[in-house]
């Protein structure tokens, strides 16, 4: 098994977003060994369309390597390693400390993926609010768990069926149907808080004259 490793000089777990290296563990039967180190160009982006491309290009250095290490993937990092089918893992820790426990964690999951899929239930992903009716769900959280989900199906048939006053949507980028979508199907929204990697986006009933 092949594992890539956002680390800094010292072997450490690092963000994909500091400066560091992007390295590739193999296990010979012994002990792991680093079959590849590169330089983390992640880092360096700036905006959404330069952190996209920059990870691409990472993925593209890593071939057939397909579970990935840090301390921190936010955003559209992470959406993007998701959406190459990725599977990863936030660990801050010394990075030979926790290759062994990762190589039994993917083992289980593969064990997990090749038994009946587990059925996606958004109730077990909305968080209260406040106020009665008040709901917020974070859609990367889940695409984590249901890969071969979109926001669409996340969402949609709850939108359409599901009783809320306020939804407020955490992503790393906001859906591009909310804004062809969201009007037909009788909703408002707005960015309501936005940090680099990170927006809550709040969907209401549109108010009728």
């Amino acid at each position: 098994m092949k594992i890539a490793v956002v680390e800094n000089e010292n072997q450490q777990t690092s963000s994909i977003f500091e400066p560091g290296f992007i390295a590739v563990y193999e296990e010979d039967g012994v002990e792991w060994k680093v079959l590849n180190r590169f330089e983390n160009q992640v880092c360096n982006a700036r905006g959404m369309a330069a952190v996209r491309m920059a990870v691409g290009d990472a993925i593209k250095q890593l071939g057939d390597v397909k579970v990935v290490v840090a301390s921190e993937i936010p955003g559209i990092a992470s959406g993007t390693f998701q959406a190459a089918g990725f599977d990863i893992f936030l660990v801050d820790s010394k990075v030979l400390d926790v290759l062994d426990l990762i190589k039994k964690d993917m083992l289980e999951t593969i064990e997990k993926r090749q038994e009946e899929p587990r059925k996606f239930d958004i109730t077990e992903f909305l968080e209260p609010g406040e106020n009665r009716g008040d709901f917020s769900i974070n859609i990367e959280d889940i695409m984590f768990k249901f890969p071969d989900l979109t926001s669409k199906k996340i969402l949609i048939p709850y939108l359409k069926n599901g009783e809320f006053n306020r939804l407020d949507v955490i992503c790393g980028h906001m859906p591009k149907w909310f804004v062809t979508d969201l009007g037909a199907m009788g909703f408002e929204y707005e960015t309501v808080n936005e940090s680099t990697n990170r927006k809550t986006v709040r969907v209401v009933r549109a108010q009728t004259p």
